[in-house]
């Protein structure tokens, strides 16, 4: 089955339509138009998802690792564990994101964890209806903590280690898109949420943070 024909998990996108924070950016990769979405705090700021900055975006290959089909990632610093679903892009040209907070979505059209080459996107809500996500404090981290991926590699159970090289804030409204899908950079995470000062009046944070990894 190739990665465009492969099944795309329900994010119950539809029902949360007033709730939903925007990236606002439009992105055109592998044909598709891309909007990202992910989740608000209803209406209360989140200290934990405060703006930072530390270390580097990847430029520098990491290590020789297996390429995955993920299914779970593991962060051993921020005591947090959950299933990883492919997802794809609505008609609408949204990003499908996971409806539950405790779990986290692959962008299947982008590049596998652990791949040469391109950028391997795994994005969460940063809450929903109380709920904390799983990636809800990934602008805490710093340089050189671990991040866990386990996924199928030639049909066997593999995990890949990697290694935080930095945190960046992006503020919605000069969101470097086009870097943070990059699918021609050296081989990398990109985990998403969002973060920064809540909007009340939108419902919507302003700023998405990314952070990077390579393999270890």
């Amino acid at each position: 089955m190739s990665e465009h024909a492969r099944p795309r998990a329900k994010s119950g996108f539809a029902a949360w339509i007033p709730f939903l924070c925007f990236l606002s950016a439009i992105l055109l990769v592998s044909g598709a138009a891309i909007t990202w979405v992910t989740a608000p705090n209803w209406g209360k700021h989140n200290a934990i998802a405060a703006p930072r900055d530390v270390g580097a975006v990847p430029s520098l290959q990491g290590a020789l690792a297996a390429l995955i089909s993920p299914y779970m990632i593991e962060i051993p610093r921020l005591k947090s564990k959950a299933p990883i679903v492919d997802v794809g892009t609505l008609a609408s040209g949204a990003l499908e994101i996971p409806a539950n907070p405790r779990t986290v979505g692959w962008w299947s059209h982008g590049a596998k964890p652990g791949a040469r080459k391109g950028t391997a996107i795994l994005a969460g809500h940063i809450n929903m209806s109380g709920v904390e996500g799983v990636l809800a404090r990934i602008g805490t981290l710093n340089p050189g903590d671990l991040v866990l991926v386990d996924g199928l590699h030639g049909g066997k159970h593999t995990q890949v280690k990697f290694k935080i090289t930095g945190v960046r804030t992006y503020a919605k409204k000069g969101l470097p898109y086009k870097e943070i899908f990059n699918q021609n950079s050296v081989g990398r995470l990109a985990i998403v949420t969002c973060g920064g000062p809540f909007d009340a009046s939108t419902g919507n944070y302003l700023d998405n943070i990314v952070a990077y990894a390579v393999p270890v």
